[in-house]
């Protein structure tokens, strides 16, 4: 799965590089909410706890895979939607 998700292009990117908590968090949920199911989100961030703590954190409470990319001083969060 982790394979397919670092492959696969994004149905739709969210670039909040510059925002803190809550922000990418808050973001990434609405935007996961007018996603199709199958449907992949890639989220742009810089802010360290985003990557940490909060994505993955609404990645698991929505039961969702994710997948963390380093890119130089940016990360790529991908959350498939599946339910």
């Amino acid at each position: 799965m982790s394979e397919d998700l670092k492959l696969r292009n994004p149905d739709q990117v969210l670039d909040v590089r510059g925002e803190s908590c809550p922000v990418p968090e808050m973001e990434a949920s609405k935007k996961l909410k007018k996603m199709k199911v199958g449907q992949l989100l890639e989220v742009l961030t810089d802010h360290q706890p985003a990557v940490d703590v909060t994505l993955p954190s609404l990645a698991k409470n929505l039961g969702y895979p994710y997948l963390v990319i380093k890119d130089g001083e940016v990360y790529r969060v991908r959350i498939l939607k599946v339910k």
